[in-house]
């Protein structure tokens, strides 16, 4: 039998001998006494830890902080409007395969123009997005030619791994966006953020943006999947759900 049978069993037992007392009561003086007692010790694990590292296409891991290499084409090295852009990054995400849990993922891409003012920064920094969309293993939705999991990119600017399927919220009668739950385990899971050459975007450049130097940081953070609230109950992967949890988290504790 069971610990749960067992549970169960001593619950109904005691109902019944309740009945059994509560009816010698009504019927009769006489007292009866009944006593019962169930125990159990019960173990609890926590999850394995999730670690998310970077590998360029011939699969180079770059843990912490590191560069990836980015290739220009056509043998240059110095950039023109025009030209080839090869960048490839990848997310490994890895966990102990003792207690391997999955994992929810973000990333955030900065890029950064300096040598010019703020605001044909940004511009300059829109095009180059607006050309690495071809690019991102980006989301496509289940009622859409050839599905699949992928990037979604939030109102905060940063790209979330999210589900091809949504998910059905009876109470709001909304179907909403999850993130994709990652197995992980110690050889590690491979999600791609962009793998492929982009063209630097040729419009509106003079003569201003010569010697402007451009900065691509990419950082990738996992977290364990299972969001709860502050009773403790389960609430759905959704976007806005996970990023209040990677907000607050003090990632300098947990990159070793």
């Amino acid at each position: 039998m069971t610990q749960e049978q067992k549970v169960n069993r001593g619950t109904i037992i005691i109902f019944i001998l309740s009945i059994v007392l509560v009816f010698t009561l009504c019927g009769a003086a006489t007292l009866a006494y009944f006593a019962g007692k169930q125990g159990s010790n019960i173990t609890l694990i926590m999850g394995g830890p999730v670690r998310v590292s970077m590998v360029n296409n011939n699969y180079e891991e770059t843990k912490g902080s590191g560069s990836l290499v980015m290739n220009l084409k056509a043998n240059r090295t110095t950039l023109v409007p025009g030209i080839g852009i090869d960048m490839q990054a990848i997310a490994k995400l890895t966990s102990s395969d003792i207690n391997s849990t999955p994992a929810l993922l973000r990333a955030i891409l900065d890029i950064g123009v300096t040598g010019i003012s703020a605001s044909l920064g940004k511009d300059v920094e829109l095009m180059i997005r607006n050309e690495m969309n071809y690019y991102l293993t980006l989301r496509r939705d289940s009622t859409e030619d050839r599905p699949r999991d992928g990037w979604v990119l939030f109102d905060d600017g940063n790209y979330y791994y999210c589900s091809q399927n949504k998910q059905y919220d009876p109470v709001t009668n909304q179907e909403y966006i999850t993130l994709k739950a990652i197995d992980t385990n110690a050889e590690g899971n491979n999600i791609p953020f962009i793998n492929g050459t982009f063209q630097f975007p040729r419009k509106m450049y003079t003569n201003t943006y010569a010697n402007v130097d451009i900065t691509f940081k990419l950082t990738f953070q996992a977290i364990q999947d299972k969001l709860v609230n502050d009773d403790g109950d389960r609430i759905p992967n959704t976007i806005f759900n996970v990023k209040q949890v990677l907000d607050n988290v003090d990632w300098t504790i947990h990159n070793n």
